[in-house]
């Protein structure tokens, strides 16, 4: 016999899944960040707008793979869609691809900046 505190220890709920797809997306976005870094420290300088574009192209559909993944996992345990999962994770990609940006550009001007001091 399965007792209360059983059956809700084994549930999964939503709220789990894009805490986890919230670390998930930090993550994944810290990596991007560091790619930046390396881009500006090896060729000494920035990436152009393009490339910049394109990175944020593939951090947004790395995301939504993931997203996707979670949302998956998520109607497999439960046996239904989440309409809040998938509106959280959409909120949670969009603050993703901000701070990738404003961090991005962050360091493409304190490089630049740094650039210039010495020469």
């Amino acid at each position: 016999m399965m007792t209360i505190t059983d059956f809700f220890s084994n549930r999964a709920y939503g709220r789990q899944f894009l805490q986890l797809f919230e670390q998930m997306a930090a993550t994944i976005t810290e990596e991007y960040v560091q790619d930046v870094i390396r881009f500006v420290d090896t060729n000494g300088f920035s990436p152009s707008f393009e490339e910049l574009m394109q990175r944020v192209k593939a951090l947004s559909d790395e995301l939504s793979m993931r997203a996707t993944w979670i949302r998956e996992d998520y109607r497999e345990d439960r046996g239904r869609r989440s309409l809040k999962l998938t509106t959280g994770c959409k909120r949670i990609i969009k603050r993703s691809i901000e701070e990738y940006l404003t961090r991005s550009k962050t360091i493409m001007s304190i490089r630049h900046q740094d650039l210039i001091n010495c020469s």
